[in-house]
């Protein structure tokens, strides 16, 4: 049997060039060089901000109730990367949707 894939459109890179409009993020999972890769995705996909997270450490992420994150932003918001340190996924989601609430706020009002 041969199994024939054909590959998929990268949406975010899609949406970010079709809508620029629109405030863009995206998620990275990595596994080494997770700031280095986080900002090869931002910058190729045309994001907004990315949030990553370190995936090789066992104390965050899937098989845990908490996680940390990396973030970063598009070089036109002039923002320093920020870290989410260590804490409950429900608390990193809140802390995330400040960040991007406070960001598309900037990005409407200058």
């Amino acid at each position: 049997m041969m199994l024939s894939l054909v590959k998929n459109p990268d949406i975010l890179a899609t949406i970010s060039l079709t809508h620029p409009e629109l405030f863009v993020v995206g998620f990275a999972a990595e596994t080494q060089d997770v700031e280095r890769y986080a900002r090869g995705k931002l910058v190729s996909k045309n994001l907004d901000l990315i949030a990553c997270n370190d995936v090789s450490r066992a104390d965050i992420g899937f098989a845990s109730d908490d996680n940390a994150m990396q973030v970063f932003f598009s070089d036109r918001y002039e923002k320093e990367a920020l870290t989410l340190e260590k804490a409950s996924k429900d608390k990193i989601a809140e802390q995330l949707a400040s960040i991007i609430g406070e960001s598309i706020w900037q990005r409407q009002n200058g």
